[in-house]
């Protein structure tokens, strides 16, 4: 296989939706991984994170900061709070800091965003409020072997937009054909090199030789914020063999869709 692409960037309009990330485990985050907001200069924001113990015994819960960092490689960090330069880590004032769940008891981790007033400050900061579940101590004796404790733990995205300040601007970083067995996918990368979160649906629509369309292939719309980066795969389910061009492109808003013509050969 063989795939090759032009550079040609147009701008087009287009509809953003979101959607929020649930997870499972015996400490369970109820009300999403995801709290963003607005806020404009010298403002202050309230918001909380409900969560349950699910299990059958009581729980206990630590809660603290981190900055958070990702990559379309799948490489993740989750580093000291104001690591990063847009973190607002410093921003975040948060209780409790520790709390114990009696079965299926519901708590409240509150949060307070108070945003500087520093004219300088533009687009999106985010860190992360983890809460982790506290292993408790094994008294069961072993004679031999190794025993593995598991702690679950969430990261709650706390992400403040700076009103409607900051350029928003995306990257395309490669593209790469290949087979799951049964059909081909094109795996898309993307950079968010602006200042603003950005939620890009890409889309592609293949034409054949004649110039006759094929379909339209699409995936669902992720998160990037400035700096991160993501991958993500379209299958290109009932396409032949043969040369194909087609156009990629990537919408995150009204005013911001990203797109490359491109060749396949498959």
């Amino acid at each position: 296989m063989r795939l090759q692409y032009l550079t040609r960037i147009f701008f087009l309009v287009v509809f953003l939706s979101s959607f929020t990330i649930f997870s499972n485990a015996n400490i369970l985050v109820l009300n999403g991984l995801t709290h963003e907001s607005t806020g404009e200069l010298g403002t202050k924001y309230k918001d909380r994170i409900e969560i349950q113990n699910n299990g059958t015994e009581e729980r206990s819960v630590r809660v603290y900061l981190r900055d958070y960092w990702f990559s379309y490689t799948g490489e993740s960090r989750h580093d000291e709070p104001g690591t990063l330069d847009r973190s607002n880590a410093a921003w975040v004032n948060f209780s409790p800091q520790l709390l114990t769940l009696q079965p299926n008891e519901k708590a409240f981790v509150d949060f307070e965003v108070s945003v500087p007033q520093i004219d300088s400050l533009k687009g999106t900061y985010w860190s992360v409020i983890m809460v982790e579940g506290i292993v408790p101590p094994d008294t069961v004796a072993s004679s031999r072997g190794v025993k593995i404790n598991t702690a679950i733990r969430y990261a709650v995205q706390i992400i403040t937009n700076i009103g409607e300040t900051g350029t928003k601007d995306l990257q395309f970083l490669g593209l790469e054909l290949n087979n799951d067995g049964t059909n081909n996918l094109l795996n898309v990368a993307v950079e968010n090199a602006g200042e603003c979160i950005l939620r890009p649906e890409i889309s592609l629509e293949v034409f054949d030789e004649n110039g006759i369309s094929q379909g339209i292939f699409k995936a669902d719309r992720r998160k990037t914020l400035p700096g991160t980066s993501i991958s993500t795969s379209l299958v290109l389910e009932g396409i032949k063999p043969g040369n194909y061009t087609a156009i990629l492109v990537a919408d995150c808003d009204e005013d911001h869709i990203y797109g490359t013509n491109i060749s396949l050969e498959i």
